[in-house]
């Protein structure tokens, strides 16, 4: 493997977003507009304060926001940023041509 390709994989395993919790409510938000944090929970199948220490990681880089909305009552909406959104995109990339370097036997060109 070449020395970028090392920064690359560095980069990639010390990522934030690559925590499986903070992948997997990153991925059940990129389609969405937003949702609400007891639907994230009981999609994910996690506590709330699981949900909640992995979203207060996202947001501190970026990666979500949160708005209070009254729908009978005041609930957090989450959504994915633009940024978040970007940095998922780049994450699943590298993954993936990891994976097809692994497939391949060979090393990841950029």
């Amino acid at each position: 493997m070449s020395s970028g390709s090392d920064n690359e994989l560095q980069h990639l395993l010390n990522h934030p977003l690559l925590h499986p919790v903070r992948l997997a409510v990153a991925l059940y938000l990129l389609p969405r507009e937003g949702a609400y944090l007891s639907d994230i929970a009981k999609a994910l199948g996690i506590t709330f304060g699981n949900l909640r220490y992995h979203l207060d990681a996202m947001a501190q880089h970026g990666y979500i926001e949160e708005k209070v909305v009254f729908r009978d009552r005041p609930r957090k909406l989450i959504r994915l940023t633009p940024k978040g959104a970007e940095e998922l995109r780049k994450i699943m990339s590298l993954l993936k041509r990891y994976l097809e370097a692994q497939e391949r036997g060979g090393s990841v060109e950029s």
